[in-house]
């Protein structure tokens, strides 16, 4: 008699072959032979240098379709900050949309940029998809500065680290004005 081990050995190495399985070519809606390359498999040569129809990205990453690029609300201004001087003062980058296999995900491109954190910047923590916090400048940069150092003994429940990426609208000085963290998975 087969022991449990074995059994659930076994069982598991077929629930991952399956899985692999998936993750190889799909039959087109023709009916076609996974195996047999079709031509949504095969580089097209009329497509865009760096990218392609199903790639507005212009990365060249292949078939990834994250539909149409995402653009943030007039005076809305999408940031990746680098770097956390004190909690009045914090460096970032501009944060452009790139597509990858999940969907549109923001990196800062660029040379960073100086801003000023007002003591009264409203400032917004994620807690999940669509859910903010409201926190002050003081609660915002020791979050800031969590997250760069990647120290979860500061950064704790309900909030989490997101990639650092921010929108921000500034006031007519050039300063802060608000700043949410943007969420992810």
């Amino acid at each position: 008699m087969r022991s449990n081990r074995h059994v659930i050995g076994t069982i598991a190495l077929v629930a991952a072959l399956g899985g692999l399985a998936a993750c190889g070519p799909q039959e087109d809606a023709a009916g076609g032979s996974p195996s047999a390359p079709s031509a949504a498999t095969k580089p097209s040569a009329s497509a865009p240098a760096g990218g392609s129809k199903a790639d507005p990205s212009g990365s060249g990453g292949g078939e990834k379709d994250c539909g149409k690029r995402p653009t943030p609300p007039a005076g809305v201004k999408i940031v990746q900050v680098g770097l956390h001087r004190d909690a009045s003062v914090f460096e970032a980058m501009d944060a452009k949309p790139v597509c990858t296999s999940n969907d549109w995900i923001y990196h800062g491109e660029g040379e960073p940029k100086g801003y000023k954190l007002p003591a009264d910047v409203k400032g917004e923590l994620a807690t999940g998809p669509g859910k903010f916090q409201p926190v002050n400048r003081d609660e915002l940069s020791k979050h800031i500065d969590g997250c760069l150092r990647e120290d979860y003994n500061v950064v704790k429940q309900p909030y989490s680290c997101y990639g650092n990426v921010y929108e921000i609208t500034l006031n007519s000085k050039g300063e802060v004005q608000t700043m949410r963290e943007r969420w992810s998975v």
